[in-house]
């Protein structure tokens, strides 16, 4: 990925305190997208996708700590609190993963839409109720002007997930990090909301991070893939690569996880990854995936090298997968 990034990530840790132990949430993990592209980082449960993006945006909870060599947005250094205070809301937004939380239900669909736009643009009230209408409109509500006077509990799921779409729009981003936005949407809704988020990114030139277990989702819509597993980005590269191409054994296993087209026959056992992720808390040494692999072998218990091809990168003792 060239230097021409929007946001650059380099060497993120997340660590929480716990009455066990230090969980090492984001372990050492790296990665940067570039305007107008999309970059979805995959994983299981608990692998630290989420935890990467509220790091990113400076929302983690009190007992975690963040570091990085790198953290930066067009170049300004994000680490400072003060800086993401400027831009979080206004040229960085972020969808969050359940609508009906992340709403507030004390508050009408207004006033949550218009606040931090007459923040950030310092624009009268009548300005962001314009603006608010035209991106309820352009979201895909119908009755906009209406809509902002009722309370999200008044609002279907699928309504709700395209208000939070013009909420975070509200100021223009020019990235837009999206926590798995489609988890409690059925098959149809789902497919409006990506349609959707990739209409907005063609025409707004926006980066996008979509944060996702889905790799179908993933399929349709990401042009670079990071797969995280137990707080690392285990496999990296163009999603051509990624889903052609897989070097990592658990890379492989979830694309063995989901039905493929033409090749799936009905009725056909979809593969599966046996085991459960292990726990994050202390230090861990070589591959974290090891008691789960098809192919390990006693080397992977110490340091894993990092290899590359290209735009390519994966961790693991294999040069490739057999």
């Amino acid at each position: 990925m060239s230097g021409g990034a929007i946001l650059d990530v380099r060497h993120l840790k997340v660590d929480l305190a716990t009455e066990r132990g230090t969980l090492h949430a984001v372990r050492d993990i790296s990665f940067s997208v570039e305007p107008g592209r999309t970059l979805c980082i995959v994983g299981e449960s608990g692998c630290g996708k989420s935890m990467t993006s509220l790091a990113i945006m400076d929302l983690l909870p009190k007992s975690a700590r963040r570091t990085a060599e790198t953290l930066s947005f067009r170049g300004e250094d994000i680490g400072s609190p003060k800086v993401m205070g400027r831009l979080r809301g206004d040229r960085i937004a972020m969808i969050f993963q359940e609508p009906m939380t992340a709403l507030n239900p004390a508050y009408t669909i207004g006033d949550q839409l218009c606040e931090a736009y007459r923040h950030h643009r310092k624009a009268s009230a009548r300005e962001a109720r314009e603006k608010a209408i035209a991106l309820l409109e352009r979201v895909g509500i119908a009755s906009a002007g209406d809509r902002l006077g009722q309370f999200p509990h008044q609002l279907s799921g699928g309504l709700r997930q395209r208000v939070m779409i013009a909420m975070a729009l509200m100021c223009g981003p020019s990235l837009l990090i999206a926590d798995e936005p489609t988890t409690a949407l059925d098959v149809t809704i789902q497919a409006q909301i990506l349609r959707l988020l990739a209409e907005l990114q063609e025409e707004l030139g926006i980066a996008l991070v979509l944060i996702t277990h889905d790799l179908g989702i993933v399929a349709r819509i990401a042009d670079d893939v990071a797969v995280m597993y137990a707080g690392q980005i285990v496999e990296q590269g163009k999603a051509g690569d990624i889903f052609g191409d897989p070097h990592h054994p658990y890379t492989r296993g979830l694309i063995d996880c989901i039905p493929q087209p033409g090749k799936t026959r009905p009725g056909e056992r979809l593969g599966t990854i046996a085991n459960t992720v292990p726990s994050l808390v202390g230090e861990m040494r070589g591959c974290a995936f090891r008691d789960r692999c098809p192919h390990a072998r006693p080397v992977c218990a110490e340091d894993v090298p990092e290899r590359r091809a290209g735009d390519h990168m994966w961790r693991c003792v294999l040069e490739a997968l057999p």
